[in-house]
């Protein structure tokens, strides 16, 4: 007994210390990727593609020590995603799935491959699951499920009349700037664009009021984040969030002539993002 615990306890070490080394790998992998998106960020292409491609060998050799963690293939599927290589961050992603396919974040991930890849109707199916996950166990919240499985069928512009119904059960728990540019934007792919406007102008004045107050306390922000890289990223990163709800309203307002008003906000989404907004900003 005595020989097959200190067997047994020898086992858990060396699985311990490979997984050790496997996230020591992902540290490292992290580090390339942050100046990778920093580099994006400065217009330097040539050193955010070098940081990419060492980022994932990195990884890569996460996994020789450790093979079937879970974490590390998300975290690879979603570095894929960002790298815009679709067909190989699904790979990963069916595999996560296979495991658990009730796994809540790791179906929203598929969500956003599957619009990005043109696969709408897959992507309203896994909305759909995730709504269907929400009503038995509560996460993720009505609010959120209802809102991205109807905001999912705008993007995809199917089952609009069931995507309003669900939108406006979402209002009723929860009223804020995301939900409204949903239900702003089910009406302008429906045609409704005076019905548009009106969710989506007082959404995007309140995200706009917001940047403003985040602008004037960024010296605070700053000194919080020292680290500059990491606070250019974190910045770019909600820029991204926020992007699509000025690119809405600018669509919305070139169906109804407002031409001044539509270049203004397509001026805005350059300004946050660092390109023009095109039907993969959702």
């Amino acid at each position: 007994m005595l020989v097959t615990s200190g067997i047994f306890l020898g086992i858990l070490i060396l699985l311990n210390t490979r997984s050790e080394i496997a996230y020591w790998h992902l540290a490292a992998a992290r580090e390339h990727w942050r100046e990778a998106d920093y580099g994006a960020i400065q217009g330097h292409l040539s050193a955010t593609e070098e940081h990419r491609k060492q980022a994932f060998d990195l990884l890569e050799q996460a996994f020789r020590w450790s093979p079937e963690d879970s974490y590390l293939l998300r975290q690879r599927a979603q570095w894929k995603l960002e790298a815009k290589q679709y067909d190989a961050a699904l790979v990963d992603v069916n595999g996560l799935l296979q495991a658990d396919s009730d796994d809540v974040p790791t179906l929203e991930l598929r969500t956003k491959i599957y619009h990005l890849m043109g696969k709408h109707s897959a992507a309203v199916a896994d909305a759909r699951r995730v709504n269907d996950i929400s009503q038995t166990s509560g996460y993720p919240s009505r609010t959120q499920a209802l809102n991205s499985l109807a905001y999912a069928k705008a993007i995809g512009k199917i089952e609009l009349d069931s995507a309003l119904r669900e939108v406006n059960e979402s209002l009723v728990s929860g009223r804020n700037a995301a939900i409204l540019d949903t239900r702003g934007f089910i009406y302008y792919q429906m045609g409704k664009y005076d019905l548009a406007l009106r969710d989506i102008d007082p959404a995007a004045n309140e995200i706009a009021a917001a940047l403003a107050a985040l602008h004037r306390d960024s010296g605070l922000e700053r000194r919080a984040m020292p680290d500059l890289r990491k606070f250019e990223v974190a910045v770019q990163q909600r820029n991204e969030d926020v992007a699509p709800i000025f690119y809405h309203r600018a669509l919305v307002h070139e169906k109804l002539g407002h031409t001044a008003a539509a270049e203004a906000d397509r001026k805005r989404v350059k300004e946050l993002i660092g390109r023009d907004g095109d039907e993969s900003l959702f």
